[in-house]
């Protein structure tokens, strides 16, 4: 049984053939077994977590004598059989089971349908904290964030490839010149923040790379107990540290323009991450940050314009404005 709806409807359908498969279920069969969860396979039931135009993510449950036991598989459309290997070397880096700060152990890698099975963390993902947490709540789970991005980026194996501020730079001018082409003031704006984002581009080597995450966001983030326990490892690199930093802070900050109708609402929760990330990052991590905020920012407003149905322009504007005074 599959439960999906709305928008994750088709994509849910394209990539959960692959979980009907013999190969994905003599894979399950193999797990269940090794963990004494089950002899036989049991009945299954399939739940879409998130859905990309290149991979979709499941729970994927089985009804076994101890009660339902719970796995991610994510589906990708190509091989990425290296997501298991990254994985595996962070855990074994120190961001294991036991660890503090964490990520789910990967279990197995299905080739022949590009299956990914993950370990399923059970905890409280930081998103809903932020929407809907005390303020103490808030300040406490920012700091978690920081302090797992510190330790990944310090202790981290740096693997995959290099994620050059030159090959953003096509992406950025990519994002401006959409919202250019719908005219008026927010095109207006688009062009002004390109200009800005040319003229900061980060020199080569004027940075220290390391590990990347590559998608570092609040709903990424679990608290589990005294563990912190980050997912999503598909878009690991190498990169600037203020890259992953840019993507929580901006990610957060429109956590505060969507539930309070203000980017200021997690002001205090930005510093404390922040704060945090500095007692124990690496140094000179923020000297890009400006840039990678305001990239961020011009993403987030041509989202808001082309992909959001229906369009929030208003939305734009508010990211634009936000980007033009990061730089």
């Amino acid at each position: 049984m599959m439960e999906a709806e709305g928008e994750f409807a088709g994509a849910a359908l394209r990539f959960s053939v692959a979980l009907a498969q013999r190969d994905f279920h003599a894979e399950l069969h193999r797990l269940f077994r090794s963990h004494g969860w089950a002899q036989t396979l049991p009945a299954m039931r399939l739940r879409v977590l998130k859905a990309h135009k290149d991979r979709c993510t499941f729970e994927v449950s089985l009804d076994t004598e101890n009660g339902w036991q719970s796995l991610i598989g994510k589906v990708h459309e190509g091989d990425r059989s290296d997501v298991l290997g990254a994985m595996q070397s962070i855990v074994d880096a120190g961001f294991g089971p036991t660890a503090e700060f964490a990520i789910p152990r990967a279990l197995a890698y299905v080739p022949s349908l590009h299956v990914l099975l993950e370990e399923r963390i059970q905890g409280t993902e930081v998103k809903e904290i932020f929407l809907n947490g005390a303020f103490d709540e808030r300040l406490a789970a920012a700091r978690r964030c920081g302090a797992w991005l510190a330790r990944f980026h310090t202790g981290a194996p740096p693997q995959g490839r290099l994620a050059e501020p030159s090959e953003l730079l096509v992406q950025i001018r990519y994002w401006a010149q959409q919202i250019r082409s719908s005219g008026g003031p927010l095109g207006i704006k688009a062009a002004l923040l390109l200009r800005k984002l040319e003229a900061a581009i980060p020199e080569p080597r004027s940075f220290e790379a390391c590990a990347g995450h590559g998608s570092y966001m609040p709903e990424h983030v679990l608290l589990s107990g005294r563990r912190t326990v980050t997912i999503d490892l598909d878009e690991y690199d190498v990169a600037d540290p203020a890259r992953d930093l840019a993507w929580f802070i901006v990610s957060l900050k429109r956590l505060g323009l969507k539930k309070r109708g203000s980017l200021r609402a997690h002001d205090r929760s930005v510093r404390a991450f922040l704060d945090a990330y500095g007692a124990s990052g690496p140094r000179d991590a923020t000297k890009h940050l400006p840039f990678y905020q305001a990239a961020e920012c011009l993403h987030r407003a041509l989202r808001d314009l082309h992909k959001r149905i229906p369009p929030i322009p208003e939305w734009t504007e508010i990211m634009l404005d936000e980007g033009l005074s990061a730089l």
